[in-house]
C-alpha cells in the first residue's frame, strides 16, 4: 500500500491509497512512526483513495482514534468511501470515531 503524508502547519493529513486490509496495515503503521508524522501534533487520515476495510483496518483505527487516545491526540477520520462508512456502521466503530465528510472541514475543526 502507498502512503503519502501532507503537512499542513503542525497537522499532517495521512493518505492511504488502497484498501485497509490485515495484510496491507504494515505500510500505514511505519508511516505513521516516520519522523514527519510522528512530530505532527494532530493526524487526519483521508480515506478518499481507500474503497474498502476489513476487521484489521477497522481494528487499527479504532486503536489509532478510539477513546483510550488523549482527545487532543486523537487523530480524525475524512473523506470516507460508501462502503468504509457502512463497514463502520455495521460495526458500530463510526460512533467512536471522529469522522469528517471533506478534509477541509477536518482541518478547519483543529483549528478551534
Amino acid at each position: 500500500m502507498k502512503v503519502e503524508t501532507q503537512p499542513h502547519g503542525h497537522i499532517t493529513v495521512v493518505v492511504p491509497h488502497g484498501p485497509l486490509v490485515s495484510d496491507e496495515l504494515d505500510d500505514l503503521r511505519r508511516s505513521l512512526t516516520s519522523s514527519a508524522t510522528a512530530k505532527a501534533k494532530r493526524i487526519i487520515f483521508d480515506l478518499a483513495d481507500v474503497p474498502y476495510l476489513d476487521s484489521g483496518g477497522i481494528e487499527l483505527l479504532l486503536e489509532l482514534c478510539g477513546p483510550d487516545v488523549l482527545p487532543h491526540q486523537r487523530p480524525k477520520i475524512a473523506a470516507l468511501s460508501e462502503t468504509c462508512r457502512e463497514a463502520l456502521e455495521l460495526t458500530n466503530s463510526q460512533r467512536r470515531l471522529e469522522v469528517f465528510d471533506t478534509v477541509e472541514n477536518a482541518l478547519r475543526s483543529c483549528q478551534r
